[in-house]
This record gives structure tokens, sequence and C-alpha cells, in this order.
């Protein structure tokens, strides 16, 4: 037991000297660190660039912007600070333009700290220019805009330094590339050109006092605002990222073929008018990485889908605020963004009539299981007079295409006593003004009915009907309540309806 205890005590002793021997080279070593760590964290941005000979060249860039004395404030920044060889390939006609030059050189900085080892999903970071540059961590590589870091993560004291080996190109946004590539797309341009405004910025305007009414005045600055991207999304702004479809003359022309036949009216800069706007609103996406495309349908920024063939994309180029594909052929299915069902909530009154306001009423109820939210209740209180005069209702379709439609109505159960009976007019106006009447014969609806009753034929309306209240081409439907004194017995007066809707024929 002696023995045991002896060696015991002997191990002991053994193991604790060489924790002493341990923890004296590691505190050796750990202080060697600590004492490099605390001379780079004394030391701002500029001072430990100043100590690598290889990125003399951006320290002159940053002379020459007024950025070298900038970096030495004590706020956080990150830099990403290209070598003298990657400076040595940016062109003169940069270098010696003053603002291309400080555009340039604010690509590579940012506020506040960007570490890579807290990169768990790609990051898109702000810079100077109000340019985003995507910092990503992928496969044990971590590169920024695409190039690899030859050195991450420096400390100073204030902020982070990372080391690159390729300058950062100043790329456009998608709007400045299609104006500063416009004449690659002419018809595109024209088209969006024509919405062009000047509107006053008063983010980057200077307040510079009051006038006599106590109204600020600004030294003023104006900027060009694009009306169309209210609908389809700001291509200029640096916050959002999409992906635009690139329409070069060609494509556009066997684009435009293929859709004007739905826009037939007597005058041609009416369909040349409605065709562009169906297509040139269709040319933008949420971003799409084309190396996902797989054939499915995708949604445009106005809703509508559209496929896009991976192997029809001729060129791609990345942008600030996203891609743009140029298309050596673009399919837009007219049923995806044009030829769509055309349908009227009853309870819409902007182009209703009514045959008499006193005898026949239309009264909404709400109901959040009918379309729309809406159950309408038709009522006619007395009888019919001999020429129909006051037991219809008629509606006036607008956006109908120069295509062929049926008619559905979509009737809901509203408690009447007993089931009622309609019949039909359907017309329109064609392109010699003519009005053309389809009556259609009478149905009977149960009081119960809830659901989709279709009426009449195939109708092929031959002229574009626009939004247009005054048009003089029209599509109208008129529903008839065709129920005789003598036939109260076996019919009401009283019928739910939701909406009627033109709708396209495969």
């Amino acid at each position: 037991m002696k023995n045991i205890n002896n060696f015991i005590l002997n191990f002991s002793q053994i193991i604790a000297s060489l924790m002493v021997v341990i923890a004296v080279s590691s505190c050796n070593s750990w202080d060697d660190h600590y004492e490099q760590l605390d001379t780079r964290l004394e030391s701002d941005i500029i001072t430990v660039l100043s100590e690598d000979s290889n990125y003399s060249t951006f320290l002159s860039l940053l002379q020459q912007t007024d950025y070298k004395d900038f970096l030495k404030t004590s706020q956080a920044y990150t830099v990403w600070a290209p070598n003298n060889a990657a400076l040595a390939q940016v062109s003169d006609d940069i270098l010696n333009d003053p603002d291309m030059l400080k555009q340039l050189v604010e690509n590579h900085i940012s506020r506040n700290s960007y570490n890579s080892s807290n990169l768990d999903t790609p990051l898109f970071v702000k810079m100077f220019n109000n340019k985003y540059i995507e910092f990503t961590n992928a496969g044990g590589s971590t590169s920024f805009g695409g190039v690899e870091l030859i050195e991450k993560d420096v400390l100073t004291a204030n902020g982070i330094l990372h080391k690159i080996g390729t300058t950062l190109t100043v790329r456009p946004n998608i709007w400045a590339y299609l104006n500063e590539n416009s004449d690659d797309f002419l018809s595109l341009m024209e088209y969006f050109n024509q919405f062009n405004e000047t509107v006053f910025d008063e983010p980057n305007s200077v307040r510079v006092g009051r006038n006599s009414l106590g109204q600020i005045v600004y030294d003023s600055v104006f900027k060009t605002s694009n009306k169309r991207f209210d609908s389809i999304g700001d291509l200029s702004s640096e916050e959002e990222r999409f992906t635009f479809i690139g329409l070069t003359d060609a494509v556009y022309t066997d684009v435009f073929n293929s859709l004007k036949g739905y826009f037939q009216y007597p005058v041609e800069d009416s369909i040349k008018s409605v065709t562009d706007k169906v297509i040139f609103n269709n040319l933008n996406f949420p971003v799409i990485d084309s190396d996902e495309l797989d054939g499915t349908e995708l949604l445009t920024t106005t809703d509508n889908l559209v496929t896009i063939n991976k192997a029809s994309i001729a060129e791609e180029h990345e942008l600030s605020n996203g891609n743009l594909f140029v298309m050596n052929q673009y399919d837009l299915a007219p049923k995806n963004v044009a030829y769509k069902p055309v349908r009227y909530e009853i309870e819409n009154i902007e182009r209703r009539e009514i045959g008499s306001l006193v005898d026949l009423t239309i009264s909404s109820r709400f109901n959040s299981l009918a379309s729309g939210g809406f159950t309408n209740v038709v009522d006619l209180l007395n009888s019919p007079d001999g020429n129909d005069g006051n037991n219809y209702f008629e509606v006036a379709f607008e956006n109908v295409l120069s295509a062929s439609y049926t008619i559905n109505l979509k009737f809901t159960p509203v408690g009447a006593p007993q089931q009622t009976k309609l019949k039909f007019e359907f017309s329109y106006v064609d392109e010699n003004k003519n009005t053309v009447v389809d009556e259609i014969d009478a149905i009977t609806v149960s009081h119960l009915e809830d659901g989709i009753i279709s009426i009449g034929g195939t109708y092929d309306i031959p002229v574009y009907i626009n939004e247009e209240n005054d048009n003089e081409y029209s599509v109208k439907l008129k529903v008839i309540v065709d129920v005789s004194d003598a036939e109260t017995i076996l019919y009401s007066r009283r019928f739910g309806i939701d909406y009627a809707e033109l709708v396209p024929v495969d």
C-alpha cells in the first residue's frame, strides 16, 4: 500500500512539473499572439495597410479621393484592399476621371465591420458608392463580389481589413446598363423613355433656409425617374434585386407579332401601344439564378407566369442590382399575360345599368365565402312591363381582347322562396360600329344554386375593348328577369348572383 501511495505521489509530481512547462511555453505563445493583436488593435486601417508595400497604389488612390484621412477616424469600417498588381490592370480612363475613380475607391469600402467568420449565409454589403456586393463563404473559400480573399479578417482599431488580388469592378444597375447599351435595345428603350420624368430629389437636396412664408428653401437637386417603374419595379434602385429580360429588336418583333392579334383595333397606334404595354410589363422578375432554371413557370413582378428557357439566354450580365438576360427567344404565352378571364363583379356600379331603379334593385351583402366578399341580391318588385323596361340589369366588360370567349355566371343562394327564370342578351360593337346582339334562351336557376352556370355559345370579339367608359366599342351582357305575373306561382323574381365572366376559349 505504501509503495502504491509513493507511485501516485511521484506520478502527480511529474504531471505537475509537465503542466508548469506547458503553461510557461503556452504563456509565451499567447503573449506573442496578443502582443501582435494588441499592436494592430492600436492602429487604424490606414496604418496597418501601410505596413504592406503591396498595397501602396491603393493607399495613393485613397489619398487622391480624400479617403485616407477619413479611414483614420474612430468609426467602424471594412475595407477590401486590392493589391498593386490588381490596380495595374485598371484603365487610365478610370484613373484619370475623378468621378469614376471615386466610384472605384468607394466600391472597396463599407461602413460597419464584416468578419468572414460570421458568414453563415451570403451577405450583400452596402458600399460607400451605394452599390451592394455579395460577401460569401462557400466550400471553404471566402469571396467578395466573386473575388477570393488573399488575406482576411485583419482586425484594426477602427474596423476590419481584407486583402484581394483583383479590383472590384463598379457594375452599373439594370437601368444604367440599358441606357449605356441602348443601341442594342432600341424598341425597349423607346418604350420606357417615354415615361421618364424629372423629379425633385429631396434627400440629396440641401436646406439653405426658409422663405418669407416659412417654407423650407433648398439648394435643389433633381433626378430622372420613370413612371413605369411604379408598375414593374424600380430598375434604377440599388436597394432591390431583379432579373430583367433584355429584348433585342429582333426578339421584340417576334413577341409583338405573337400578341398583336389579340388587340385588333381600327387605329394602328392603339394596337401597338397596348401590345407594347403587355410585353414590357412582363420582362422583370425577382432575381433569378440562371443555373437554377429548370423549365418551371416564374412569376413576374406584375404577377404573371412566364417560362424562361435557359437555352434561349444568349448573354447574362451580372449587375449591381441583379442580372440581365439577353434572349435570342422569349415566349410570352397569351393566356398567362393577356388572354385571361374577364370578370365583372355585380356589386360594381361603375359599368352597370339597371332598367328601373324603382322596380329592380341590386343589394350587396357581405359574405366571406363569396367571390369578392359579396353576395348580390337582385330583386324585381313589380311585374315587368311588356317592353322589358324595368326587369333587367346590364353590365359592360372592359379589357376584352379581340379573341373568342364563352360566358359564365356565378350564382349564390339567398333564401328566395323558389327558383327563378332568366333570359339574356349578349351584344358587342364590331369593327364597322355595328351592334351585334345574341338573344340567349331562358334558363331556370334554383334559389339554392351555389356555383357557375354557362350560358350562350362561343363569341368571337373582333375589336379590343379598353377600360374607357366612353369607348365607342363595347361588350355587354343583359340579364333579364323573365317571370310574368302568371308564373309567380312557379318562379321568384329574386335571385343571388356574384359575378359575370368572359372565359377564354382553349
